[in-house]
């Protein structure tokens, strides 16, 4: 799952690997998106990386939900965002 966080306050783009596995890009809101991704691309690409393979093959992924496509030919991996925020995570109109 990949977070943005946008703030007030005039920081630096920074990313940050967490549980879940989460990556979360923290930035001012008064940044450009396309700015602030260039601006820390090795360290985004790094941890969209670490976080894939945490998801696939290690144990670190407390809530996994593997979908089939129709012609059974992609298993796409994510998670269950009720495990890592809780029940209040999905939002309903």
């Amino acid at each position: 799952m990949l977070e943005l966080v946008l703030t007030d306050e005039s920081v630096p783009p920074r990313v940050e690997l967490l549980d879940g596995p989460r990556v979360r890009l923290t930035m001012s809101a008064s940044e450009s998106l396309a700015h602030s991704i260039e601006f820390c691309r090795n360290d985004l690409a790094k941890a969209v990386e670490t976080a894939l393979s945490q998801l696939h093959q290690d144990e670190m992924a407390p809530a996994r939900v593997f979908v089939r496509d129709s012609e059974a030919s992609q298993v796409i991996t994510t998670i269950d965002p009720c495990a890592t925020y809780g029940s209040d995570a999905i939002v309903r109109s």
